[in-house]
């Protein structure tokens, strides 16, 4: 109930900055936009609010998509509003059960976690994330859809991508990347959720020449990250590639990257077709052939003189296969038990 209270609390005063921030409005309870004070915010469009607070975990944080600008909200009422600020640290004292000092300005401002609380409410569900808050939709951000355009991403699914000019912005998703270095470089984000539709993660494209090409990161530790889950036919074949990326070229696909295959339920595994990259001379690809092999899956062992140039299922878009006809080729290559273990045999010599 404390926590609650001084969350509460700092929705509060944020509130009593509204009649002073320019196109002000609060978007559901723990979403406020408005044009960021810090930077003036845009010069060519006095119509656009690029200035967010939002929760994140525990606490409202402020971030600007305009100048990058990102700190605590009650930080933001003190560079910007430095009476209220006044007012803010005598009520927080007098919640948190502390006498007032004569100064409270100069009282050392407790951190963000002070205000860590865990409501009983869904005001805090992962459900409710608004990832455009620290984000950009991939579709409005001109350098990453012309990225995933050169990549032949359907339409489609690039509206289910988002994008930040710097990977470090997503360190604001959870308390425990705020101190790690996530670097500035410009990525594509992909969202995992799980099947009932709750964010368990996200995984960082980058778009640039970072040595690092995939950053990821777990928000709930003992859920495998299965892109797309919440939207599979179980019913139906499901195709589950490594990678997110490939995913988007194929029907009713899944793409599981890093997770363990054990511990994906059996209702996924008894329709799925496992397909990884078409590299037959990668150590590393023929060794988790064998695994999930031996795991009772069905895989596709690659064998199709139209993709023999090309390494994943992306590049055979590209090279001018229609998704119909990868479809066809990975049913026909897909082989299960002994069948599958005498193909890789051949697959290792190619």
């Amino acid at each position: 109930m404390y926590n609650e209270c001084m969350l509460w609390l700092e929705r509060k005063y944020l509130s009593m900055c509204v009649g002073s921030l320019e196109l002000a409005k609060w978007k559901g309870d723990t979403t406020l936009n408005h044009r960021c004070l810090y930077c003036g915010d845009s010069q060519k469009n006095k119509h656009k609010a690029r200035g967010y607070h939002f929760v994140v975990e525990q606490s409202f944080i402020f971030k600007c998509h305009n100048c990058g600008k990102s700190t605590s909200s009650v930080t933001f009422i003190k560079d910007h509003f430095p009476v209220l600020h006044k007012e803010y640290i005598k009520e927080w004292l007098t919640e948190s059960g502390k006498k007032p000092k004569k100064h409270a300005s100069n009282h050392k401002m407790p951190s963000a976690n002070v205000f860590k609380f865990t409501p009983k409410t869904e005001l805090l569900n992962m459900k409710k994330v608004d990832l455009s808050a620290i984000m950009f939709p991939a579709k409005e951000k001109h350098v990453a859809r012309d990225y995933l355009e050169k990549r032949l991403v359907p339409n489609d699914k690039i509206d289910e991508l988002w994008y930040v000019d710097s990977a470090q912005t997503l360190s604001l998703l959870s308390d425990k990347y705020k101190d790690r270095v996530l670097g500035n470089d410009p990525r594509i984000v992909i969202p995992f959720f799980r099947e009932d539709g709750e964010l368990v993660g996200v995984s960082g494209r980058a778009i640039n020449d970072s040595p690092l090409r995939y950053l990821t990161m777990r928000l709930l530790d003992d859920v495998p990250l299965i892109y797309n889950i919440q939207n599979v036919d179980k019913t139906k074949t499901i195709y589950v590639t490594e990678g997110p990326i490939d995913s988007l070229f194929l029907p009713n696909s899944i793409a599981v990257g890093g997770s363990d295959f054990k511990k994906i339920d059996d209702g996924i595994k008894d329709n799925s077709i496992i397909i990884y990259d078409n590299e037959p001379r990668n150590e590393e690809i023929l060794k988790k052939l064998e695994e999930v092999i031996e795991l009772g899956y069905k895989v596709c062992i690659w064998d199709d003189k139209r993709i023999a140039d090309c390494k994943d299922i992306n590049d055979m878009i590209v090279s001018g296969l229609e998704q119909s006809e990868i479809v066809g080729i990975i049913n026909t290559c897909t082989f299960e038990g002994l069948s599958a273990k005498l193909k890789l045999m051949e697959y290792k010599k190619i």
